[in-house]
């Protein structure tokens, strides 16, 4: 008899009783990853190469999403995040001779404050955890879209004698990539509906961008902050 009372106790405090939610975070993406490129312009009659290393680092981030229950604790959901960065490449260039054929000439330089973003959709689904009637968790996996815009040097302005670095073009390079997202959500309710919580997440892509010898990694460990809305309206039946 006490164990027929016990059993379903238990089970009604471990169902999520809400029918979906929505998240809006701040926060950070750590990570390094090493950028190089290589690429050429016509100078003197003959090709000029340029070859750049760069770190590519974390950034802010913005991470937004929500999701639908669709079976017991499992909610189906989908997010978009965005974070960005700046950083400094070492530049390292072989320069034609204006006055004599295939005598290259070596020259330095830096290229200041080279932007890169990513911009990720994240398709999750999520079993959802009761741990009081105020706290819930949710364990989060899935694949993402995941587009990266970088910054990336190319054509040199010469002066001469020297050579000169006087000038330095940038382009930037764009690509869209899949990749994976898993995570984990804690929220606290301060009212039945509204609350507050933070998130761990790691995000993970590569991404062959024009101009760069190989592929970047993109993504990383985030982590943020922020709001937190529960709701349990229904969509309606078809």
């Amino acid at each position: 008899m006490i164990c027929a009372i016990v059993a379903p106790s238990a089970s009604a405090q471990m169902k999520w009783t809400d029918q979906g939610f929505a998240n809006v975070s701040i926060g950070g993406q750590a990570g390094s990853h090493t950028l190089t490129t290589s690429t050429s312009f016509d100078l003197y009659d003959e090709q000029a190469q340029v070859e750049t290393t760069q770190k590519v680092k974390g950034g802010a981030l913005f991470d937004l999403n929500g999701g639908y229950k669709v079976w017991r604790n499992l909610v189906a959901a989908i997010g978009y995040s965005r974070t960005s960065s700046k950083s400094d490449a070492s530049v390292v260039a072989s320069i034609p001779d204006p006055d004599r054929f295939d005598v290259p000439r070596g020259v330095t330089a830096s290229a200041p404050d080279l932007k890169h973003s990513e911009q990720a959709i994240n398709f999750m689904g999520v079993w959802m955890v009761p741990v009081t009637d105020k706290i819930d968790v949710g364990a989060s996996f899935g694949p993402s879209i995941i587009t990266v815009k970088q910054d990336i040097p190319s054509t040199l302005t010469i002066a001469e004698p020297g050579p000169t670095v006087t000038g330095l073009a940038t382009e930037s390079a764009k690509k869209t990539v899949g990749g994976i997202n898993l995570g984990v959500d804690v929220t606290y309710l301060v009212t039945k509906q509204y609350g507050v919580g933070g998130f761990l997440r790691y995000t993970w892509g590569s991404a062959d961008l024009d101009g760069t010898t190989k592929s970047l990694t993109v993504g990383g460990f985030q982590i943020g902050v922020g709001g937190r809305y529960r709701f349990q309206w229904r969509l309606p039946r078809l």
